[in-house]
């Protein structure tokens, strides 16, 4: 037997050693151990946290009032490259439909959130305040059809509510 007991002699070790059931266990338990404090990994942590709290944007997360001001500063802002109807071009993504659905589905508002205050304008990213993106973004969210609700989308809320393209994807 090779390893750290095959130098010691066999009257150290009872007979089941050999048997190879000692190295079995012994596999198994590093494979236990290595499950027990291998870290999260993002999408798991992610998950949890939508375990925790299964808000969707199924759950009227934004303010009619709020997508109407959106509606104005993505004209000014957005529809010059995404279009006036959201549909995008050659070098723009969609931001309404099945397109919208496959880029962001699954993600949350706040990684879509930070993705379009980081990247947009693409002539002049981040200069935009929080409230004119989270505005535009419930917008966005309406033009998908998504329901609003009574109150505005905030910015505390926002890695908290799940995009998904069904009702109950999210439960």
């Amino acid at each position: 037997m090779a390893g750290w007991m095959g130098s010691l002699p066999r009257r150290f070790y009872p007979s089941w050693v050999s048997t190879g059931v000692v190295r079995s266990l012994f596999g198994l338990w590093l494979v236990g151990a290595g499950l027990l404090v291998s870290p999260l990994t993002a999408r798991d942590a992610r998950a949890q946290e939508t375990a925790q709290d299964p808000r969707t944007v199924w759950d009227g997360v934004y303010s009619e009032a709020q997508a109407g001001r959106g509606q104005l500063l993505y004209t000014e802002s957005c529809s010059g490259c995404h279009a006036p109807d959201l549909r995008g071009d050659n070098t723009s993504p969609s931001l309404v439909g099945m397109s919208f659905e496959f880029l962001w589905g699954g993600s949350t508002l706040g990684e879509l959130f930070t993705r379009v205050r980081e990247r947009m304008p693409t002539d002049r990213p981040g200069t935009l305040s929080a409230q004119t993106y989270r505005d535009i973004l419930a917008f966005i969210l309406r033009a998908n059809s998504y329901p609003a609700g009574p109150q505005e989308l905030a910015s505390e809320d926002l890695d908290h509510i799940r995009i998904t393209s069904r009702p109950d994807a999210g439960q």
